[in-house]
C-alpha cells in the first residue's frame, strides 16, 4: 500500500484534513469558552473549507503539507478532494444552521457598538 501513490495521496489528504478538524476541536474545548468564541471558530472553519477547496483547484497545497509531500498528485484526485471539502462545508452549514439565527444576539456581546439597539430584544 505504501507504494500505491493514489492510496498515499488519499492518506495524506485525510491526515491533513483531520489535523485541521482536530485544531477546531481543541479550540472549542476548555473552560471559560463563551458561545461567541465557539461560533467564531466555527465560522472561521467554514471559511477555511472554502479557501482550501479554492486552493486545491489551483493546485495550491500550502494548507496540506502532508499531501504536498507526495511527489505527484493527480488532478482528478485534487478535484475529488475539492468536492469532499465542499460537501464538508455543506454539512457544517446544515449542522449549524440554527446557530445562524442567533447571530444578532451574539453580536450584542462581540460588537456592542455595532448593534442597532432598537432591534435588540428587551429580555
Amino acid at each position: 500500500m505504501l507504494e500505491d501513490t493514489e492510496w498515499l495521496s488519499d492518506f495524506a489528504f485525510f491526515t491533513d484534513l483531520l489535523c485541521h478538524m482536530n485544531n477546531l476541536n481543541v479550540k472549542m474545548q476548555g473552560k471559560n469558552q463563551f458561545i461567541d468564541n465557539i461560533w467564531a471558530h466555527l465560522k472561521a472553519s467554514k471559511l477555511k473549507l472554502n479557501l482550501f477547496a479554492g486552493q486545491l483547484v489551483k493546485n495550491d497545497l500550502s494548507h496540506f503539507s502532508t499531501l504536498n509531500s507526495i511527489p505527484s498528485v493527480n488532478e482528478e484526485k485534487l478535484k475529488n478532494y475539492e468536492d469532499g471539502l465542499k460537501k464538508l462545508h455543506f454539512e457544517f452549514e446544515r449542522k449549524f444552521q440554527d446557530s445562524s439565527a442567533i447571530q444578532t444576539e451574539l453580536d450584542i456581546f462581540t460588537m456592542p457598538f455595532n448593534v442597532n439597539c432598537e432591534a435588540v430584544r428587551s429580555d
